[in-house]
Formats: structure tokens, C-alpha cells, sequence
């Protein structure tokens, strides 16, 4: 169980809100601390795959040209799609 207190204006929005949506306060707080919750833990994915990258990088020095990558991404669409270049 978790207790908030919300300040004034916000739990007036909030009441707003649940009023002109019929839906109760707890429905829309649960809704939006899910939200919150699953965004910043993708942000945490995120941040974990590009250390991980970097770390990589810094062990094998390995990268894609830009040129390579420039005539990859000027391919899509096209007939002559190219794949994926590798490292």
C-alpha cells in the first residue's frame, strides 16, 4: 500500500479529471505511477545496452564507417536495399 500527498492545485486536477473521465482517483493515479514506472525502467534498459556498447567499443575498438552506414541508410526503400553493414 502507498500513501502520496498531492499538493492543492495537482489533487484538484486530479479531481477534475476523474470527474469528466468517470473514473475514481486511484484508478487514474495507479494509470499514471504505471506509466512512470515502465518508461523510466526502459530509460534504465536503454542506458544499460548503451554502456554496455560502449564497453564493447572500448574492448574492440570495432565500429561502422559512416560512409557505410550513409549508403545503408540512403539504400532503404529502394529497390537495391542493402543490408545491414557489419563491423
Amino acid at each position: 500500500m502507498l500513501g502520496v500527498r498531492l499538493d492543492e492545485k495537482l489533487e484538484s486536477r486530479l479531481n477534475a479529471l476523474a470527474a469528466k473521465t468517470n473514473r475514481s482517483k486511484s484508478f487514474l493515479a495507479k494509470e499514471a505511477l504505471t506509466r512512470y514506472v515502465e518508461e523510466e525502467e526502459r530509460k534504465q534498459r536503454e542506458n544499460e545496452l548503451t554502456m554496455a556498447r560502449w564497453e564493447e567499443y572500448q574492448e574492440t575498438g570495432e565500429t561502422v564507417s559512416n560512409d557505410a552506414m550513409t549508403e545503408w541508410l540512403e539504400s532503404w526503400g529502394t529497390e537495391d536495399e542493402k543490408s545491414c553493414p557489419a563491423k
